[in-house]
């Protein structure tokens, strides 16, 4: 599925983007590395994987509206949501892209 959207990880140029298992695929915990040669290009391959996974699986922001009890009066984890981390790094890809186009 990644190769058909472009996602990928070139070994000879050392250059793109990977997903790894960090436990057992029950325990739901993915993670995705991106590699290039300068920081633009490096948080546009993370949003164009951020953007194949909520093709793919959904929106998690959207799915927990739907689970009663996920609202802000619970008690306090230690979880992020990956929609949270997924907002954060398209801004910061706005912000440099915007810093890289004034600097031409």
């Amino acid at each position: 599925m990644c190769r058909l959207r472009n996602i990928s990880f070139d070994l000879e140029q050392r250059l793109g983007s990977t997903f790894m298992l960090q436990d057992c695929l029950q325990s739901g915990l993915l993670a995705m590395m991106t590699i290039s040669v300068d920081r633009v290009n490096c948080l546009k391959l993370m949003c164009e994987g951020f953007k194949f996974i909520e093709e793919l699986a959904g929106n998690s922001s959207m799915i927990r509206m739907d689970k009663p009890g996920t609202g802000p009066d619970e008690a306090r984890t230690d979880e992020i949501e990956c929609s949270d981390v997924i907002s954060a790094v398209r801004l910061i890809y706005k912000t440099y892209s915007k810093k890289a186009e004034k600097d031409k």
